[in-house]
């Protein structure tokens, strides 16, 4: 999706934009947010399944990326345009900054927040129903936000555990 496309759904979708026109998502019950600069590389698979499952349920997910390009050495992004392909989008990352996901590829979102995240990349992630949303930053943080205080307490410590238990074992 274009800038402009991706703005749309998300209001059509019941988000506000700030002035720099990207979504208000922090205005939750709660917004938690989890430092990544701690984060042991080896265990991404993990946690990148963790924030797409975070997610669910959803029956579309936006995954808007709003920043690239802050560490080129770290962006592969012919691997990201190869993937890109599989789905028939052939366009580059600046024309159309959106990917939105049905609910049966939360596997496909994971991998692309893997690959987000590996980048550096800032980017949020909006569902349809939102039940939660999330935010990631080159800055190494994670934002989850949601009304759900079980959710809440589950992102508050989700890198207290192995990125890949499923939520609700995590203490």
């Amino acid at each position: 999706m274009t800038q402009q496309e991706s703005r749309v759904w998300s209001e059509g979708h019941g988000f506000r934009m700030d002035s720099s026109g990207y979504p208000v998502i922090g205005e939750r019950k709660h917004s938690v947010v989890t430092p990544l600069s701690g984060v042991n590389w080896s265990k991404l698979t993990g946690l990148s399944e963790y924030i797409a499952s975070y997610l669910v349920p959803f029956d579309k997910c936006l995954l808007w990326v709003t920043l690239w390009g802050v560490w080129g050495s770290s962006e592969n992004l012919h691997l990201f345009y190869r993937l890109r392909e599989s789905y028939g989008e052939h366009r580059q990352l600046a024309d159309a900054p959106g990917h939105l996901f049905l609910k049966h590829e939360s596997s496909d979102l994971a991998t692309f927040i893997q690959l987000a995240l590996i980048f550096g990349w800032d980017f949020y992630l909006l569902t349809s129903p939102t039940y939660q949303t999330a935010f990631v930053s080159h800055d190494e943080y994670i934002q989850f936000c949601t009304d759900n205080a079980e959710a809440a307490h589950e992102a508050r410590h989700c890198l207290d555990a192995d990125p890949g238990t499923p939520l609700t074992e995590q203490k």
